[in-house]
């Protein structure tokens, strides 16, 4: 007993399009079940397409697509249980919910029908209200599991496309950027602008090439998803003085204070420099863009020490504590994980910018076996607090 192909028509229900009717498949050769199940889904709307042998299912499953089966577990050639199990195995098969319908009870054939892939279990004799409702639920699910996985794949399509843009933009822009800073840096060491409010000018221009290309290798580390390490012994009063350089004439300009605590000296630390004065550069970045004239930015340098030891004993000096700490308008306490995340921009910000530098900086943080956090500031402001180990002894 079968019927025609899907055709247009009312009753649609969750699980299929709007063009065409519900299609439930059912493997089943009691006469009685049949017809009852026939009514059932006519009253519906939907359309039922019936076999009563397994050597039949199989192949009528993969080419009518139903949305969803029905399978009887005793067959004159065979068990429900078998059509389902091939199913399943097949990756050109159509992810349809299996229903098992069978007078066996027991627990054994139940776990069975749910090992082989089906998703629900009717027992003979059923109330027929009872199989629609399950059959309704099944659909349900199935459309709210298409839906999610249309805007999953949405979603990964936007980040490819977004990621090959970044990708573009970051390939054709450091080569340029490079022929810039190398240009000014010929005009800075040569002395051809004399008047000294000019070659302002020229220092707040290096700066900006400087900080763009630092970003540009940022993007380029995050596009990676890892950063190259380069331990050394740590130069702080050096990292300190090329962090004011680079950033001294724009606080200035802004009017707002920058000021290093520095760690004392004799402090052995061992990190990679470079990568620290890179996520240094992206935090005083933000700290001056949500700064407002007359506050004043601090960058406290102190030592990381490692927790105590199970007999007792203190622990070695085991790294390096940096707080850069602003007096802006702070960041709510839900998005103080989220800010670290890539593109993410906090939602009270009103201030442009990228969302990758604080990516760049925890995914930094973790390439140095240490960790980035913010907080809040007192009595006001925002204090991010990075914590990196010494990584040789």
């Amino acid at each position: 007993m079968g019927m025609a192909p899907n055709s247009s028509g009312s009753g649609a229900a969750p699980g299929a399009s709007a063009e065409r009717k519900v299609l439930v498949f059912l493997l089943e050769d009691d006469t009685a079940v049949i017809d009852l199940v026939q009514d059932a889904v006519e009253m519906q709307g939907w359309q039922l397409l019936h076999r009563s042998s397994c050597a039949d299912a199989a192949a009528t499953l993969r080419s009518a697509r139903p949305d969803i089966a029905l399978l009887d577990v005793n067959l004159p050639d065979g068990e429900g249980f078998s059509v389902c199990e091939s199913l399943r195995k097949d990756p050109a098969a159509v992810p349809m919910p299996v229903i098992f319908l069978t007078s066996r009870g027991d627990p054994t054939s139940r776990l069975k029908g749910f090992m082989v892939g089906g998703q629900d279990y009717v027992t003979k004799p059923f109330l027929i209200q009872e199989l629609v409702a399950r059959i309704q639920a099944h659909l349900a699910i199935q459309a709210r599991e298409a839906a999610l996985s249309q805007e999953l794949l949405k979603t990964r399509l936007h980040e490819r496309v977004r990621q090959d843009i970044m990708d573009m933009v970051v390939h054709d822009l450091s080569a340029p950027l490079s022929t810039v800073k190398m240009t000014l840096d010929i005009i800075h060491s040569r002395g051809l602008i004399k008047d000294p409010s000019y070659a302002r000018y020229l220092k707040s221009a290096e700066n900006s090439i400087e900080f763009a290309l630092v970003m540009i290798a940022g993007l380029l580390d995050l596009g990676a998803g890892t950063v190259k390490i380069d331990a050394t012994e740590l130069d702080l009063n050096a990292l300190s003085q090329r962090l004011a350089k680079m950033f001294g004439l724009q606080y200035e300009i802004k009017k707002v204070g920058l000021e290093f605590d520095l760690l004392a000296e004799g402090v052995r630390v061992v990190s990679d420099q470079t990568l620290l004065f890179r996520v240094l550069v992206n935090l005083l970045a933000n700290a001056l863009k949500f700064s407002p004239p007359g506050a004043k930015v601090v960058v406290r340098v102190s030592k990381r020490t490692a927790p105590s030891r199970p007999d007792g004993r203190d622990g070695t000096p085991a790294g390096l504590r940096v707080e850069v700490a602003d007096a802006g308008p702070g960041i709510p306490t839900a998005e103080k994980d989220a800010i670290f995340r890539k593109y993410h921009r906090a939602t009270e910000a009103h201030v442009p910018g990228s969302g990758i530098g604080l990516a760049f900086c925890r995914m930094a943080c973790e390439s140095l076996q240490g960790r980035i956090w913010a907080e809040d500031a007192q009595p006001r402001g925002s204090r991010f607090i990075l914590e990196v180990p010494s990584l040789l002894p």
